[in-house]
């Protein structure tokens, strides 16, 4: 591959985050650039699944992008493939030794994040995790079973998210299973970049009681698409196949799913956090507003399983 996620937006695909040491980065690809071609074939004409997979290839092969930076003119950029292991769970840690608190990042949902994230989840449990934090900011999806899988880790039994298309064979029910279920205290964190399958997650989460969702609006980006070819051959008419429903029914497509506790800040990350009360020394990173807020919260519902042991 590449070494890039990406979001679909207003016909183009949008590059969230570049691995570091990447193809794509040796390229001069950076987060935020746009990708309005790929191969000649302009992304309008193409959708998310179908870029992606032209994205695609034999290792050692090359790809020829048309790529936008912010405030640049477009270029084309040729890009050799090589093999990216791109970790989707990262940055587990214990953030606040004192409560207990762990944090950990998944960026996307891919086929290895269920796997990757149990084992995140055992070894900050030895750390002494008693409360856990998850970021999904700026986690553009991935896989639908994978957002799927994670959520199944901390619901015990019942409707993770249903797809209702227009053809009774594109309906599906995908549903939680008891066994192997977390009951730590949750805290997920999502913002305006949180999207897809990112949102299936925080969505069940938000519809079981199963934990808080703190931070801003996610994206909405609640349908599944598809290009259909015309007579000519050489175009296609992009239609919505189906779209995604929370486990109460909710749509999530231009909806999003909204916080229970509204904060509105950019994404900061976890490297910039300041507790709360401390003041930044001169040159320091910002301080992660709305990581502070996860902590204030994950304290709160920590605290609450305690008194209710009592």
């Amino acid at each position: 591959g590449l070494g890039v996620e990406l979001k679909a937006e207003d016909g183009a695909l949008v590059i969230v985050r570049v691995i570091p040491g990447s193809p794509a980065e040796a390229a001069g690809i950076r987060a935020q650039d746009r990708i309005i071609s790929v191969d000649g074939r302009t992304t309008a004409e193409l959708s998310t699944d179908q870029a992606a997979d032209m994205l695609q290839g034999p290792e050692g092969s090359r790809v020829q992008l048309g790529v936008v930076s912010p405030g640049a003119e477009p270029r084309i950029v040729t890009v050799e493939r090589r093999r990216v292991d791109v970790p989707s769970v990262t940055d587990a840690k214990i953030v606040d030794p004192a409560t207990g608190t762990a944090y950990l990042k998944i960026t996307s949902f891919q086929r290895t994040t269920a796997h990757d994230l149990e084992t995140a989840l055992w070894d900050l449990y030895r750390k002494g995790m008693r409360s856990l934090i998850i970021d999904l900011r700026g986690n553009p999806g991935g896989l639908l079973v994978a957002g799927v899988e994670a959520a199944d880790k901390f619901i015990e039994s019942g409707v993770v998210v249903t797809t209702q298309g227009r053809n009774r064979q594109e309906n599906f029910t995908y549903t939680a299973n008891e066994a192997g279920t977390w009951r730590v205290p949750l805290v997920v964190i999502i913002d305006r970049d949180s999207a897809s399958a990112a949102e299936i997650f925080a969505g069940a989460i938000h519809d079981h009681g199963r934990g808080t969702i703190v931070g801003t609006r996610s994206y909405g980006k609640g349908s599944v698409q598809g290009i259909f070819p015309l007579a000519d051959g050489t175009s296609g008419l992009r239609l919505t196949t189906a779209k995604f429903y929370s486990p109460k029914g909710h749509p999530y497509s231009h909806v999003g799913v909204n916080p229970d506790l509204l904060v509105r800040t950019a994404a900061r990350p976890i490297d910039g956090w300041q507790p709360a009360g401390s003041s930044p020394s001169e040159g320091s990173p910002a301080r992660d507003v709305m990581l502070e807020a996860a902590v204030n919260a994950a304290r709160q519902l920590t605290a609450q399983r305690s008194a209710g042991a009592r």
